[in-house]
């Protein structure tokens, strides 16, 4: 299938620029991940359809997700293990890829990130990593608010900080799936590689 979202057709072609400064900015160099077509006619997943928004749209964007990898965002672990929760939830193959090797530059082996994936908590976590792996299940579809069981769950593990840090995260992602959904499927991402 053609690509939806071709970078030749983009309104704004500096909304490209601003994806590719922002990856390098919250990956401390490349990302671990491809993000560009190889001919460089279009942008993959969610990076697609923003590149159909403009510039100061995108900067917005990326400002959440810098946030959300910056040392006032979760600890890194924690949100990865938000993410990989939320990952087992939702069908998202490109994100579920990407994340793979972002988990690992947080220490998690890649049986750990299939667990994840699977819906498993994955081993040798602690009590708040834990916690934060079972909020990217759960709140991901929360509709109601919370219940005090829950609440005295996550606060016996983790600061309110944190927790509100592995919120937004979610939040973000959840954001970053509907536009990997309006890209559509692409079956390259099914299969997370090794």
């Amino acid at each position: 299938m053609a690509p939806r979202f071709p970078l030749e057709e983009a309104p704004d072609t500096a909304a490209q620029k601003v994806i590719e400064e922002a990856l390098v900015k919250m990956h401390e160099g490349g990302p671990p991940f491809k993000w560009i077509e190889d001919d460089g006619r279009s942008l993959l997943g969610c990076y697609a359809p923003l590149g159909y928004t403009t510039a100061p749209w995108t900067q917005q964007f990326f400002e959440l997700a810098k946030l959300c990898y910056s040392p006032g965002g979760p600890k890194p672990r924690n949100r990865e293990l938000a993410i990989m929760g939320l990952c087992s939830v939702f069908y998202a193959p490109y994100a579920a890829y990407c994340h793979q090797g972002v988990a690992r530059k947080c220490g998690f082996s890649d049986e750990q990130y299939r667990d994840g994936l699977a819906g498993r908590v994955p081993s040798d976590l602690t009590a708040e990593e834990s916690m934060a792996y079972h909020l990217g299940r759960t709140l991901s579809t929360q509709t109601t608010p919370l219940e005090d069981e829950l609440w005295n769950q996550i606060t016996s593990v983790m600061e309110k900080r944190e927790f509100v840090g592995i919120v937004h995260t979610i939040a973000g992602y959840r954001w970053v799936f509907l536009l990997e959904f309006a890209n559509g499927e692409d079956k390259r991402w099914m299969k997370s590689s090794d």
